[in-house]
């Protein structure tokens, strides 16, 4: 997260703004309104979960409740990655110590020290486990996945590296740091890289399949998506080919589709392994590849160039104004283009909501496109449990956080 800097010219505005009171702000052509949840402006803050969100109050970390109070007052590592977590099984990563460790420079993101709190705040493991500044660890299904000891830039050098296990909420490993790199519990399995191979272990510890693939997994409806050899299958937990085929390109299930490659498009395909929709999206790049899944019965496509013309489908469906490269727009299980391609962003449907940014602005579409707050803000997050943490709209600042409701 980048710092930012006020202008001194503007200082006094932006000191006056950010104690703006919270009447609600009116969308333009009639759209429904937005409202302050308090009076508060933030120098930074993050999404909530479990009903509680981060916020930056002079250089340091708290936690707010949905009615806007402070409920954790600010105590956390001033760095600007606390944002990054989340609460999750009643329990947050918390960095309170960086700085020089056993005489290694902190500024490697490696040396962050995590501890976890409680929603009082309550540091209830003490700040001693090494992570990646920028991905705190968390717990998940009663255990969060922790690294042997702190390997910075400079040990890795060396051929040094941190070897991954498992603790408990006491903050105890159940599973003795072994694996080379090491991923949450999903259906009490877990995917592990033993050397360059990825295998899977039981909550005991137990290798249940042996490490023979080449990237992580995780099950879902008690099936993975493993890779072996640039191709992919999908197995079950006794590790038996659930279909007999193999793609390329194979995405995790999500909302009951998975992404394929063919011939440099892609596709979808079920769990059964039926062609949903034929290869038939051409993606600029991998990156606008990865954000393409399905949710609520959407997936998010950047549409480059159109297909050929069928003269079995109706003009709608051929309609190059659809696709526009580099735009990102919308299309359902049938593979049919439901929003057309209009957005420089575009992220997944949500309760009903995605977000979306237009000329370097964010806003809120429905399910049918229509803008419920057109591209205001100039950083925004997803709503969750209504609320959604936006930056400067104008009324508050161009570089405060406030969190929102809809009206």
């Amino acid at each position: 997260m980048s710092k930012y800097r006020l202008i001194v010219a503007l200082l006094s505005i932006s000191v006056s703004l950010a104690h703006a009171q919270k009447s609600p702000v009116k969308a333009k052509d009639n759209l429904p309104a937005y409202q302050a949840i308090n009076n508060e402006s933030y120098e930074n803050a993050g999404d909530f979960s479990e009903g509680l969100a981060p916020v930056s109050i002079d250089k340091k970390w708290g936690f707010i409740d949905k009615t806007g109070k402070l409920v954790i007052a600010p105590q956390f590592n001033p760095w600007q990655a606390q944002f990054n977590a989340y609460f999750s099984d009643g329990l947050v990563a918390v960095n309170t110590v960086n700085g020089k460790i056993n005489g290694i420079a902190g500024n490697d993101p490696s040396s962050a020290r995590w501890g976890f709190a409680d929603k009082s705040g309550k540091l209830l493991i003490p700040t001693q486990f090494s992570a990646n500044y920028y991905a705190p660890p968390h717990f998940y299904n009663g255990l969060a996945v922790i690294g042997s000891g702190f390997i910075g830039t400079t040990l890795k050098t060396l051929g040094l590296r941190t070897r991954y296990g498992y603790i408990n909420k006491t903050g105890a490993y159940v599973i003795e740091p072994q694996f080379d790199e090491a991923t949450d519990f999903n259906e009490d399995i877990a995917s592990v890289r033993v050397g360059d191979k990825y295998g899977f272990i039981d909550k005991t510890g137990r290798m249940v399949i042996e490490p023979m693939y080449d990237s992580p997994a995780y099950f879902n409806d008690g099936v993975a998506v493993v890779e072996l050899n640039k191709v992919n299958f999908i197995i079950d937990k006794q590790n038996k080919k659930v279909i007999n085929k193999s793609f390329t390109g194979l995405s995790a299930f999500s909302d009951g589709l998975a992404r394929f490659k063919e011939n440099g498009k892609i596709g979808f395909i079920d769990k059964q392994g039926n062609v949903k929709i034929k290869p038939s999206f051409e993606l600029s790049s991998d990156k606008t590849e990865r954000l393409a899944f399905f949710s609520e019965g959407l997936c998010q496509m950047e549409l480059g160039k159109p297909p050929a013309k069928n003269p079995n489908k109706s003009a709608t469906d051929n309609d190059a104004a659809n696709w526009i490269s580099g735009k990102f727009g919308y299309i359902n299980k049938a593979g049919k283009v439901v929003i057309p391609a209009q957005f420089d962003h575009a992220g997944p449907f949500k309760n009903g909501i995605a977000l979306v940014s237009m000329y370097n602005k964010f806003g809120y579409i429905d399910t049918s496109g229509k803008f419920i707050i057109p591209p205001t803000f100039t950083n925004a997050g997803y709503f969750v449990d209504g609320i959604a943490r936006v930056q400067g709209d104008g009324s508050f600042g161009n570089y405060k956080y406030r969190f929102i409701r809809l009206n």
